[in-house]
């Protein structure tokens, strides 16, 4: 895949409804053909920890995992993160 990591996400976040992290990494890592280790799953929700302090995206909703003490977020994409989108060639 010749798209970047965070272009990815954001057009993932883009053409939906919002994402629960997990499942944006579970998508990542098939799309870019990796395993879903510790290693993956933490570098993909550190990107989105990085797309969330740009203000790209927002995180409306979160809820604690109870069985691991993880605290999950859903993400969307913010009319911000969609015009950098547009500008940058993304949509």
């Amino acid at each position: 895949m010749n798209l970047h990591m965070k272009g990815f996400i954001l057009q993932l976040l883009a053409n939906g409804d919002a994402l629960w992290d997990s499942e944006i990494a579970h998508r990542t890592c098939i799309a870019y053909g990796k395993p879903e280790s510790d290693y993956w799953m933490g570098s993909i929700r550190a990107t989105l920890a990085d797309l969330y302090s740009g203000g790209l995206v927002q995180a409306p909703e979160d809820t604690l995992d109870d069985a691991t003490g993880k605290v999950h977020f859903r993400y969307v994409l913010t009319d911000f993160g969609r015009q950098r989108m547009a500008e940058t060639g993304l949509i």
